[in-house]
């Protein structure tokens, strides 16, 4: 009984700890995104303000010049620019924010890997003990298969081990 209740608490432990360094991740990253969202915003800010004078510029009256200027060649330069401009600045956040989600895929694929391996774990330590099925949950399980739930699911619902489940189903050989 000691031994279990052992295994029970660092298990818990186990997961505190997962949950402080997926919090913090997550922290970390909401700090990163937060500077992103400040540089984004300040970015959009020059935009308009560019924008606006380039709108304030076309409503004025262009200057009588001896040389006919082509106002449309300039607008649309003036546009490439912009666009240039623009591109050179946000290209760099984009591309952070493309390692940023990288980095965040690769930390829940290990967290992920981390969790089947506790999972595997647990499941050779109920193979030293014998489990003890009542047959109302049996029923229920294979009832529940049988009415299109994954063994996930049912694990979820009664509150039992996903192996616990697929261990049911076989031996009733539903699987």
């Amino acid at each position: 009984m000691s031994n279990e209740l052992l295994l029970y608490v660092a298990f818990a432990l186990l997961l505190g700890v997962f949950g402080a360094i997926f919090w913090l991740r997550d922290k970390q990253v909401n700090l990163k995104f937060a500077k992103f969202e400040l540089a984004i915003e300040g970015l959009i800010k020059e935009n308009y303000q560019l924008k606006k004078q380039l709108t304030e510029l076309a409503q004025t009256p262009p200057p009588v010049l001896q040389n006919p200027i082509d106002m449309s060649q300039i607008e649309h330069q003036i546009d490439i620019k912009i666009s240039e401009g623009l591109s050179h600045k946000i290209a760099p956040i984009i591309e952070n924010v493309r390692i940023i989600e990288q980095s965040v895929n690769e930390i829940k694929d290990d967290q992920l890997d981390r969790l089947y391996n506790l999972e595997e774990r647990t499941k050779s330590i109920s193979k030293i003990t014998p489990p003890s099925f009542e047959v109302s949950n049996e029923s229920k399980v294979v009832e529940m298969y049988r009415a299109g739930k994954s063994p996930e699911m049912i694990a979820k619902d009664l509150q039992l081990g996903v192996g616990q489940v697929t261990m049911i189903l076989k031996f009733k050989k539903e699987m």
